[in-house]
């Protein structure tokens, strides 16, 4: 006996601990979709590669600007201790390039050596070397244009990579809202299902005790446990649906594993203001990035003929050198001030076989004639993607209208049908065809909320104006379709 009131002792304890860990365990954390949003942009895996894009393309500019920057080379060649060993050099050389194609020189240095004499012992002295020169190119390489056409090109690419990740971020916002937004419908779906689930039972149930009081058949019976059955099919559809969508916007966002988490089960109204197309294709040719990387792809073209019709010219450079050369007893007396001469002199230059610069400058042209087509294919194209989003917009809006009436009119049939069926006035059919249309009325509604929240943030997406940094802290006029469905 008293082993028995210690068991259901320690039972009840251990059911109330139990029941104490579940009701003190942490809620899932609530996830908006503007946290969504930003988790993706930083941990998506598109997002990431652009990122790594872009440090390239840095790294690229970076390159590119070193041209043009101070180059400093020492050279030193002596022995530690000793002076009297030939051949010891000394020597530091500066260079500067300009973006004009000019080249500043100067160099410094001496070099030890040594003349054996019988009578005197050999005679140490130094060559000193110092000249200043100033190159300037006058055919081949002159011009802005060509002396930094290769930063030209890597500040290029570090503009086309920036505008890269922003369409990647954008399209990636997208996706992530549509999963998000796929999320919430899918939640939505299961109550809508399990309220029809509960109003199939109770059917059921009512058929069953008509049955047994000999109102009904035996088909109302059977067609009602066949409604039972099809409302835990939906059911069981749509709870494997949600962890689907929740797989998928987990995906989206980059996490490594699932994490519990809910979402807001809330959904942007669709806008109900009339678009002009004619304004929004404006503002999409002005603001799409995609357009402004081809317009700029072709206006590197221009720059790229420019620069292969250069090299087609003979190197015809000036130079303009002050020199000192003098021979010095000592290393300091190397350096001095002393003895410069000013020289100019010029350097030409025509390769007879051209073929390589001349197959650079047709491509070139090729490459122009290519780069205007696609930049005007890309504008057909944002037309006709405007026109087909704005429609698209437009017909969501009247979807999510008749779907709002659908759902009316199918609540209304499912209670003049049960009413009937109550009063003895027809069959169960009715019920049951009833709560189909219902069941399918509500999930067209869900589905065409979100359809047009999605539909509003891919047309800012195509205008080029979307930013989902910022664009993504929701709406003021906004619909809970748990509430909404549950009334």
């Amino acid at each position: 006996m008293r082993r028995t009131l210690a068991f259901l002792l320690i039972a009840v304890m251990t059911a109330g601990s139990s029941a104490l860990a579940q009701g003190s365990a942490a809620p899932s954390p609530a996830l908006s979709l503007a946290a969504a949003v930003n988790e993706a942009l930083v941990k998506n895996e598109r997002i990431v590669n652009q990122s790594d894009a872009i440090a390239q393309a840095d790294l690229g500019l970076r390159l590119a600007r070193n041209t043009f920057r101070p180059k400093v080379t020492p050279n030193i060649f002596g022995s530690l201790g000793r002076d009297d060993i030939s051949s010891q050099t000394y020597r530091v050389d500066v260079s500067q390039k300009l973006v004009t194609g000019t080249e500043l020189r100067a160099s410094v240095g001496t070099v030890s050596q040594i003349i054996p004499s019988p009578l005197e012992g050999d005679v140490l002295f130094y060559n000193a070397d110092t000249t200043f020169t100033v190159s300037q190119p006058l055919l081949r390489g002159f011009g802005r244009s060509v002396a930094r056409r290769g930063l030209s090109a890597a500040e290029l690419r570090r503009e086309d990579a920036a505008r890269l990740q922003s369409l990647s971020e954008q399209q990636v916002a997208v996706d992530v809202a549509a999963a998000y937004y796929r999320v919430v419908s899918q939640q939505a779906f299961v109550d809508v299902a399990r309220q029809s689930l509960g109003r199939a039972r109770r059917l059921r149930d009512a058929s069953e005790a008509k049955l047994d009081a000999g109102l009904v058949s035996q088909l109302d019976v059977l067609r009602s446990q066949q409604l039972v059955s099809q409302a835990e099919m939906q059911l069981f559809d749509s709870q494997s649906a949600v962890e689907d969508a929740r797989d998928q916007l987990t995906f989206l966002m980059g996490r490594d594993k699932t994490e519990p988490f809910t979402v807001e089960a809330i959904v942007p109204r669709p806008g109900l203001d009339p678009i002009d197309v004619t304004s929004a294709t404006a503002i999409a040719l002005a603001n799409r990035l995609d357009l402004k990387s081809r317009i700029a792809a072709s206006d590197d073209a221009e720059n790229q003929i420019r620069f292969s019709r250069n090299q087609l010219l003979p190197q015809v450079d000036v130079n303009f050198a002050l020199t000192r050369r003098e021979t010095a007893p000592g290393f300091r007396e190397s350096f001095g001030l002393d003895g410069y001469k000013f020289a100019t002199f010029f350097t030409i230059a025509m390769p007879v076989d051209r073929t390589t610069q001349q197959v650079e400058y047709q491509s070139a042209m090729i490459d122009r004639e290519r780069r205007r087509r696609e930049a005007e294919t890309l504008e057909r194209q944002i037309v006709d993607n405007v026109k087909q989003v704005v429609r698209e917009r437009e017909r969501l809006i009247r979807n999510v209208a008749a779907a709002e009436n659908g759902v009316d009119l199918s609540r209304r049939e499912v209670e003049v049908a049960q009413l009937r069926y109550e009063n003895g006035l027809s069959n169960n059919l009715d019920v049951v065809t009833a709560e189909a249309g219902l069941l399918q009325a509500e999930s067209r509604r869900i589905q065409a909320l979100a359809d047009s929240a999605v539909a509003g943030l891919r047309l800012r997406a195509v205008l080029g104006v979307f930013n989902p940094r910022t664009d993504m802290s929701g709406s003021t006029n906004i619909l809970s379709i748990a509430s909404n469905l549950a009334k």
